[in-house]
């Protein structure tokens, strides 16, 4: 019988933000994305706002409609990284097994430790340090049970600073029987939504679905829908070192304002790419897949529209080779409306290969070039240095991911 933690902070970047400002606490509040504070969303919603049913991802212009008292503070991803790292101090002090599924959320693995008795005692005391090391206005939600998805379950089952444990499979299916299908990590909106045409509509239906029935509509991911439906979950617990790299990296932009001119969108789409490009070459990888999305900038029933779509092009970290493709891709999806955020990502990763390196005269001085950018831009910040078409757009700079792909911490 494995015994497994999952620890959620409540409400985090608000929270840091209300612990680092006492004036702030017990009111509602709203981080905003990045660093702006227009024309972006709710990057995180504090306890107090979201009894106003402010939400993250909410846009602000909705979120000062049903709150029109709600403090906008800027997001600060510095801050919340430092206190990670805190965290993930205290955690190390009680289990090796430690896995970061989150900026704000662990999953730990006690050895030879009963479920709701040593691991109970675990808990509280990881409760307990959390408020007197980080800060008496942290709280965190933790889940005890015998694997990961049900561990993860019982920390959403109790919000804020809840406490629960599913002790074993009966329990966990009794749960199970009580909730949405989508209030389980794994299930999001368009699986509910397959799943409804299918007849199911709650775990107990899910159950009663042939496996065979489940692996023809979804392929591998139905013996994972099997298993979910009866609280089964083998996956180990991997620590956040051992994590295999990130499988893409992109950026997205929401402009200051709507535009459907040709020429501003081409440039940002060559930022964005040569933002990408260097992040690609600083982690020594090339890519393959190129997905561009974009919003238009009228809502239709509350949201925002647009479209995106990929293609498969040779390896590269070459920010133009993205570049191309990412244009060619935009012009075969923009039907011309204006838009407000454009969005570029390479996936199908793999490391550079010095083997595959050019020996060609033109090329191999086009990658001294690209180095000597990249140190002057890292020293100096983004876009120091930079192509000539891009002279005179406006400023642009990589904020830290708040998910930690493109950070690693050693326990």
């Amino acid at each position: 019988m494995r015994t497994i933690l999952h620890i959620d902070f409540n409400s985090f970047f608000a929270t840091v933000e209300q612990q680092a400002n006492p004036r702030l606490r017990g009111k509602p509040i709203g981080v905003t994305g990045g660093d702006r504070m227009e024309r972006t969303v709710i990057g995180a919603a504090s306890i107090e706002a979201k009894h106003f049913g402010v939400k993250t991802g909410m846009h602000l212009y909705d979120a000062k409609r049903l709150c029109p008292e709600i403090i906008l503070v800027r997001g600060d991803s510095d801050k919340y990284l430092e206190v990670t790292k805190k965290f993930l101090n205290i955690i190390k002090d009680y289990s090796p097994y430690v896995e970061m599924f989150s900026i704000d959320e662990v999953f730990i693995e006690l050895k030879n430790a009963a479920v709701g008795n040593s691991a109970l005692g675990v808990a509280l005391i990881i409760k307990n340090r959390i408020r007197e090391e980080i800060g008496e206005w942290m709280r965190v939600s933790i889940g005890i049970s015998y694997n990961k998805l049900m561990a993860k379950l019982a920390s959403n089952l109790q919000k804020p600073d809840g406490l629960v444990v599913i002790s074993n499979q009966k329990q966990a299916i009794q749960i199970l029987d009580q909730i949405e299908l989508n209030e389980i990590c794994g299930i999001g909106l368009r699986i509910k939504k397959r799943l409804n045409n299918m007849g199911v509509f709650s775990f107990k239906d899910l159950r009663l679905v042939p496996l065979k029935a489940l692996l023809a509509s979804f392929k591998s991911y139905g013996q994972t829908l099997y298993n979910m439906s009866r609280g089964i979950d083998n996956r180990p617990i991997l620590p956040f070192f051992e994590k295999e790299e990130v499988k893409s990296i992109g950026h997205r932009h929401t402009l200051s304002h709507d535009t459907n001119d040709q020429e501003e969108i081409k440039q940002l789409l060559l930022k964005l790419t040569e933002l990408v490009a260097r992040r690609l070459r600083a982690k020594k990888l090339v890519g393959r897949t190129v997905s561009v999305w974009y919003r238009n900038s009228l809502k239709v029933d509350g949201g925002f529209t647009g479209d995106g779509m990929q293609m498969t092009m040779p390896y590269t970290s070459d920010g133009i080779e993205i570049f191309r493709a990412s244009w060619k891709i935009f012009h075969s999806i923009w039907t011309g409306d204006k838009i407000r955020m454009v969005g570029v990502s390479i996936s199908n990763l793999k490391p550079q290969n010095p083997q595959n390196l050019s020996l060609l005269p033109e090329t191999i001085r086009e990658e001294v070039i690209i180095e000597a950018l990249d140190k002057i831009n890292d020293k100096f910040g983004e876009f120091t240095l930079q192509r000539g078409t891009l002279l005179g757009t406006s400023k642009m700079k990589r904020m830290p991911n708040p998910f930690l792909s493109d950070r690693r911490f050693k326990l």
